[in-house]
């Protein structure tokens, strides 16, 4: 083949090559075309997401669904999210919720963070009762008693009443991320209805000491309280 024809044979396969990329390329904007028109945005979580947590970066992002699947109070910019904190678990994938949201920082009704069937009471603490003022909103508490038994004995006995509470406020503060108010004389807890009254009566009848749990724990003991005749019996 003489220099002319290798020159045309290059050509033809250079105008091949253009003509191939040509069509890759109207076919790939017809079809992000058609993503467009059929498809929106919107905000979801990336992994399960626990309640007053303070969403951030990596834990959002931004997907499409189909046309009219996104919630009317969801949104599909990741600024209007991040830096909130949840007031519900988020699930993976999972649309988020603008109203299920809470700006970080601003003082919260009380009533917005209680979920269904639970009510919040407010007890009185002070340094020895409270973890030595280390409780801070969002983290879980249980409730130990100590009461005089109706027997005729009238023994004194210590019990742990209550697992797994949720702690509201510590005094008129809620946000989890701020400093305890100094000296903070109450703790607002998130119960149910007959929880409450279990509380109620242990501290206007006794006296009630908070043990705080870990992060992570929500694992429910069985104990069968002390009292003299028990305190040093091998358990």
């Amino acid at each position: 083949m003489d220099r002319t024809g290798k020159r045309l044979l290059l050509m033809a396969l250079l105008l091949a090559v253009i003509g191939g990329l040509g069509v890759y390329y109207f076919l790939a904007n017809l079809e992000r075309l058609a993503l467009t028109e059929h498809t929106e945005e919107v905000v979801v979580a990336v992994a399960d997401v626990p309640a007053r947590t303070a969403l951030r970066e990596g834990m959002v992002a931004v997907v499409r669904v189909p046309r009219g699947m996104r919630h009317p109070g969801a949104t599909d910019t990741v600024g209007h999210v991040v830096g909130r904190l949840t007031t519900a678990p988020l699930i993976a994938g999972e649309q988020v919720l603008l109203a299920r949201l809470h700006e970080a920082g601003t003082k919260t009704n009380l009533a917005f963070l209680l979920e269904e069937g639970y009510r919040a009471l407010s007890v009185h603490i002070n340094e020895r009762i409270a973890v030595a003022y280390h409780l801070r909103p969002g983290d879980y508490v249980d409730v130990v008693v100590s009461y005089e038994e109706t027997t005729a004995a009238g023994a004194s006995r210590s019990k742990v009443l209550l697992q797994n509470i949720l702690v509201l406020a510590v005094g008129s503060e809620t946000n989890p991320f701020a400093a305890a108010p100094p000296e903070a004389t109450t703790l607002t807890l998130a119960l149910r209805p007959d929880a409450a009254e279990r509380l109620v009566w242990a501290e206007d009848h006794g006296s009630i000491r908070f043990l705080l749990r870990a992060v992570a724990d929500r694992h429910q003991v069985t104990t069968s309280g002390v009292n003299a005749e028990t305190l040093t019996s091998p358990r």
